[in-house]
């Protein structure tokens, strides 16, 4: 049985929670654009559902920007430790 070099194993998880947090971005950027109407506003059916989108993605777009830090950090970590 061969077993996994752990900086091999640290490089992947950073990679992978880089390209993750850029997916989660992307999403939600494109889902921001697809709610915009012709004078650039988004839309939304009613208060509750835009109070509660809005906090939902700003809340997964501060999870996504810890997850880039954190896969560069692990994947820079790796080369100079």
């Amino acid at each position: 049985m061969k077993i996994i070099n752990p900086e091999f194993t640290v490089i992947t998880i950073g990679i992978s929670f880089v390209i993750l947090g850029f997916i989660i971005r992307y999403k939600i950027n494109k889902r921001r654009f697809n709610r915009k109407g012709p004078g650039g506003l988004q839309h939304f059916k009613n208060y509750e559902q835009a109070w509660l989108v809005t906090l939902i993605e700003r809340i997964l777009m501060v999870l996504s920007f810890i997850m880039i830090a954190t896969g560069i950090i692990f994947s820079v970590a790796v080369v100079f430790f």
